[in-house]
């Protein structure tokens, strides 16, 4: 494990043993499909996408309604026909990343701001793992987002130039009109040092409090802690070998395409900590032979390959260093956990029959 406050140092500690536990629950009468967006930890709200019907509904910590908006249907609060993500933002509003702009709305669905995308993206496109897009967050400037925003224009990603510059993270000010990208590779980030292609190198990131953010890469070594407001690493934390995400990269400029088969997933906040997810994949030689067999998503084969390659494994870090695995034995197919600055996770409930009605668990992360 290494450590960095301005330097990397060897970090001796204890590894622990950890486990994911339900403290709570949260059941919602309702047949049509949520998704959960966002918490705001300081009210105790909870903001939910109904995948069917396109309603936006903000509820308190009991799961009572508190409004109920649809902003893709066209009149005064219109934001076009879908998003890449929301936020709470400041008390009482929310901010939503569009397509192209950015919206600022009332918790009533009343919008009341709509802002310029700091580049052309030259489109949009929605990312595996489904990794956080947008957040906001106090600054002594006031409320403040980052956004993970991708430069689709440039298709030169298989270069060692693209990888020196890309920038994928926005952070925006809408009051002052102010933006500057955050959370850049540093010069030894294997991105940069590697000397071939791996993948597109996008971040996962999740805020832990104030300014403070973790953030990874899926093919990096490391986790990093970072202050977007001082656009500042404050640490960089090394992932146990036995985890690290393995690959087979290309040359740049080659026509052949890299493989993945283990990456950092995505990352969530529980309170002062995160939650790194590992994720293995099939390998492509092997999945081109089960797409051979016909109906190949419904064969006891893709089953068995999914059981021995697509491993999962949640990490536990503070802001220092590793802690220790977490034990994890709930279903994540149906959505992943929801991190929170209050020290739990929200975790959508999976039923094999349909019911009237969602529950949406707390889980915390103890020490078994």
């Amino acid at each position: 494990m290494v450590a960095c406050n301005g330097k990397e140092e060897n970090s001796q500690s204890k590894i622990g043993s950890f486990k994911a536990e339900i403290v709570d629950s949260l059941v919602i009468d309702r047949l049509s499909v949520l998704e959960l967006l966002d918490y705001q930890s300081s009210t105790g709200d909870l903001l939910f996408a109904d995948t069917q019907s396109g309603d936006y509904l903000v509820m308190d910590k009991a799961g009572e309604v508190l409004s109920s908006f649809n902003p893709h249907i066209e009149g005064p609060n219109y934001m076009g026909n879908s998003s890449y993500g929301w936020s709470f933002y400041g008390k009482d509003e929310l901010v939503a990343f569009g397509r192209p702009y950015f919206y600022r709305f009332s918790k009533a669905g009343e919008r009341l701001g709509r802002y310029d995308n700091p580049i052309n993206p030259g489109g949009g496109i929605w990312l595996d793992y489904s990794p956080q897009r947008i957040k906001a967050f106090e600054t002594q400037r006031g409320t403040e987002v980052v956004a993970l925003i991708l430069d689709l224009t440039n298709r030169k990603r298989s270069s060692q130039e693209y990888q020196d510059s890309v920038d994928a993270v926005f952070r925006m000010n809408f009051e002052t009109g102010e933006n500057t990208t955050v959370m850049h590779k540093e010069p030894d980030n294997i991105y940069r040092t590697a000397g071939e292609y791996m993948d597109w190198g996008y971040p996962t990131f999740t805020r832990l409090s104030g300014s403070t953010f973790a953030f990874t890469h899926q093919s990096d070594s490391y986790l990093y802690i970072f202050d977007a407001e001082k656009n500042e690493y404050i640490n960089k934390i090394g992932i146990p070998e036995e985890f690290l995400p393995k690959y087979s990269a290309v040359s740049f400029g080659s026509k052949d395409d890299p493989e993945q088969l283990r990456v950092n997933a995505n990352v969530f906040s529980v309170g002062d900590k995160v939650l790194l997810l590992s994720i293995g994949r099939i390998p492509d030689a092997v999945m081109k032979e089960l797409q051979q067999i016909p109906n190949y998503y419904e064969s006891p084969e893709l089953e068995a390959a999914v059981r021995k390659y697509m491993t999962t494994d949640f990490l536990l870090f503070d802001q220092k260093q590793f802690l220790g695995k977490v034990e994890w034995v709930f279903n994540i197919n149906e959505a992943l956990p929801k991190g929170t600055e209050s020290g739990f996770l929200w975790l959508k409930r999976t039923y094999k029959d349909e019911r009237d009605y969602q529950t949406f668990l707390k889980v915390k992360i103890v020490e078994e």
